[in-house]
């Protein structure tokens, strides 16, 4: 494999981990979210944000728009039911019912989940050292996220409630990877302002639930966190995601989803003054041993 390819794959895990650590800090802003205003508002808020700025980039950098086909179209709206919008919402369904620790462990089987889906949906082989790769980067998320939980119950509420967090990774999962299955490469930011376009005709109706039946209260802070969600984590999140897995498989496309709890663990530190324990560098190391088999890989090309 040439320099050139190998600094194209490179390239491709620095802007995945880069667009999932964006992601991480949308947990931050969101401890904020939650205590001034109603989940349900900020959800569709978000993206009633993001699609104007997409919009916008595209105009400004004359990004092309190709017409899609109509089964082009169902898949892009697949990713945004499941992995942007569907994801929201179940995840908001499930905190009602489970800890955010219990949810926070979840979230660390994202690689397997990723793999899984790249396996059973799009009939990916993964090889003996991705799979390596992938078992090293869940357990360090999964170390980081038990260092994180304490207490955890195992009452019917809260086993429902973790139940609907496993069906929001998973929608998660198929969200990293379906993408592959467009057929032709499209340009990462018009298809970033696709999925948060749909994402907002799919959650709008939230907004007049909560308009009807609902409070629209909201503080300044909570006002802002949702700003920063739909600006970082959702426009240059989105692009940055779709720009690097554009490059790689979905398999190795949902090795760097183990940044996304290591990220909120660091950022919960540095913002919210949470206690990072040995559990967790033991974790971020796994994790980044992880990333470096997958970018080993990667360099070396499909075997």
């Amino acid at each position: 494999m040439g320099l050139a390819m190998i600094s194209q794959r490179l390239t491709a895990a620095v802007l995945m981990s880069a667009a999932m650590t964006l992601v991480g800090s949308g947990v931050v802003a969101s401890k904020v979210i939650a205590g001034g205003m109603h989940p349900l508002l900020a959800v569709p808020l978000r993206f009633l944000i993001s699609t104007p700025i997409f919009i916008g980039l595209i105009y400004l950098t004359r990004t092309a728009t190709p017409r899609l086909t109509v089964r082009q179209f169902l898949i892009v709206a697949l990713q945004a039911a499941a992995g942007s919008a569907g994801y929201s919402i179940l995840m908001i369904v499930a905190l009602a019912m489970t800890t955010s620790a219990s949810a926070g462990v979840i979230h660390g089987l994202l690689p397997v989940l990723a793999a899984l889906v790249a396996t059973l949906a799009l009939g990916e082989r993964l090889s003996a050292r991705l799979w390596v790769a992938i078992t090293a980067a869940t357990s360090g998320a999964l170390l980081v996220n038990f260092s994180s939980s304490s207490g955890m119950g195992f009452d019917v509420r809260q086993l429902m409630g973790n139940l609907f967090v496993v069906t929001a990774v998973s929608g998660e999962a198929l969200f990293a990877i379906l993408n592959k299955r467009i057929g032709i490469p499209l340009p990462p930011l018009y298809l970033a302002a696709l999925m948060s376009g749909i994402s907002l005709a799919l959650t709008l109706p939230l907004a007049v639930l909560v308009f009807m039946f609902g409070s629209m209260a909201y503080t300044g802070p909570a006002l802002l966190a949702t700003g920063y969600i739909s600006v970082f984590p959702t426009v240059l999140g989105f692009w940055l995601w779709y720009s690097g897995s554009s490059r790689v498989t979905g398999g190795e496309a949902g090795i760097f989803m183990s940044v996304l709890p290591v990220a909120a663990l660091l950022l919960s530190y540095l913002f919210l003054g949470e206690a990072i324990r040995l559990g967790h560098i033991a974790g971020i190391i796994l994790v980044l041993l992880g990333i470096a088999a997958s970018v080993s890989r990667l360099g070396r090309g499909s075997p």
